[in-house]
Formats: C-alpha cells, sequence, structure tokens
C-alpha cells in the first residue's frame, strides 16, 4: 500500500498538535530526575564560557525558618538554636575576636550575663560592645567598662537576618 502525499501531509496536521503537550510532558518527567538540570542546560548554552554557570541548591533543612524573611532567634533556647542550624556558627567564651567565614554573615548575637545583643550587617557600636560585619570578615570586642557592659559569653554568627520574638 502506497501513501500519498497528501494523505502524509494530512497525518501530520492530525498529529502537530499533539508534540507540545509531548515535550512539555517530556520536560516535566525529566527536570525532576536531574538535581543539576539548569547547570547542565547553562554548561550547554554557554559552552564556550562554563565559568559563567554555576551550581546553587539548598536542602531544606538549610533554609531559613521564614517569619518576615529572617530566622526567629528563640532567646530561651540560647546557643542550643545555633548549635542545631547549619547557617549559624557559635564562638563559646571569646574575647576580642576576629573571625573570616567561608559565607556572608547577616546577624551577630552576642551574649554577655543573660541578655542578648543584635548586630545586622554592617554592624555597630553600641557602647559596650563594637561589631563590625563584613562580606569576608566578622570582628567583635566587649569596648564598655560601664557595669551595663558584661563579658561575652559567646557569639553567635548567622548566615541569614535574625528577627527576635
Amino acid at each position: 500500500m502506497k501513501i500519498r502525499k497528501s494523505e502524509r501531509g494530512q497525518a501530520l496536521v492530525e498529529y502537530m498538535p499533539l508534540l507540545p503537550p509531548i515535550l512539555l510532558l517530556s520536560i516535566m518527567v525529566l527536570v525532576p530526575i536531574a538535581d543539576n538540570s539548569s547547570y547542565i542546560f547553562c554548561r550547554m548554552v554557554n559552552a564556550m564560557e562554563p565559568e559563567t554557570c554555576e551550581v546553587i541548591t539548598f536542602e531544606e533543612d538549610q533554609l531559613p525558618e521564614e517569619s518576615d524573611d529572617c530566622i526567629v532567634f528563640v532567646e530561651s533556647e540560647g546557643a542550643s538554636q545555633c548549635q542545631q542550624s547549619d547557617v549559624c556558627s557559635l564562638f563559646e567564651f571569646p574575647g576580642p575576636s576576629v573571625w573570616y567565614p567561608s559565607d556572608p554573615i547577616e546577624t551577630v548575637i552576642i551574649k554577655a550575663g543573660t541578655d542578648y545583643y543584635k548586630f545586622n550587617s554592617p554592624g555597630s557600636n553600641d557602647g559596650c560592645y563594637d561589631v563590625t560585619i563584613e562580606v569576608d570578615r566578622v570582628e567583635w570586642e566587649l569596648v564598655g567598662d560601664e557595669e551595663d557592659c558584661r563579658d561575652i559569653s559567646n557569639v553567635q554568627a548567622w548566615e541569614y537576618l535574625v528577627c527576635v520574638e
């Protein structure tokens, strides 16, 4: 049996509307399979400049607990909240110190006595504590000598903005 040109054209016309849904379905199946699909696509498109492609992935437990785009600091949990988080570094019993983090820091919380003092980037001097937060350097120091200015018990350096309840 020989197919005439008009029959081939008719078949193409009949099946053409099915192509977009088939392609969309294929993409919907393949994209979740490859976590790095956007990276692979970027490398294909930018084959001559692969350094323009970077992989940015977040594990669910690394994302901040959101409350108006900040992590809610629970004072009653103290340092344990920081210790249990992947986006916080805890320094216990620090004196004046400089730290060079691998990831940018947004908020530093100083515990002195029973009180907490919060400093957001770029830091400040509140009369008791001087905190500097830069992209690749965090520095803190007790500068006041008043009775309210207690020795630093611990310092929490958060990669995200922190809100106090």
